[in-house]
């Protein structure tokens, strides 16, 4: 009699165990969607800022053609996509978070 709840947790735990297997495999399949996801946007930025870059080329070969007083403001042309994006965080964005909510 004695051997009744103890299948009865064994059931229970098997039943647990199988549980946990499930969620375990469907995290990890959303891991890798995540990382290939990430993967992708990895590829599309560094796309954009190559395509940036391409873009950029002829306004800055002709900015260097001005005044050395000028140059000092086009420091950040030679940072990538990224950095420029990460400075241009400041008062100019929240200008336009004020006009676009």
């Amino acid at each position: 009699m004695t051997q009744q709840p103890l299948l009865k947790k064994l059931d229970e735990a098997i039943e647990r165990i199988r549980f946990l297997e499930k969620e375990n495999e469907e995290a990890l399949a959303r891991i890798k969607s995540l990382d290939n996801e990430t993967r992708e946007l990895t590829r599309l930025v560094a796309l954009a800022e190559s395509k940036a870059d391409e873009i950029l080329k002829p306004v800055l070969s002709a900015s260097t053609s001005k005044t050395s007083a000028e140059a000092p403001s086009m420091a950040k042309s030679g940072k990538g996509l990224q950095d420029l994006m990460q400075e241009g965080s400041g008062p100019a964005q929240a200008d336009t978070r004020r006009r676009y909510p």
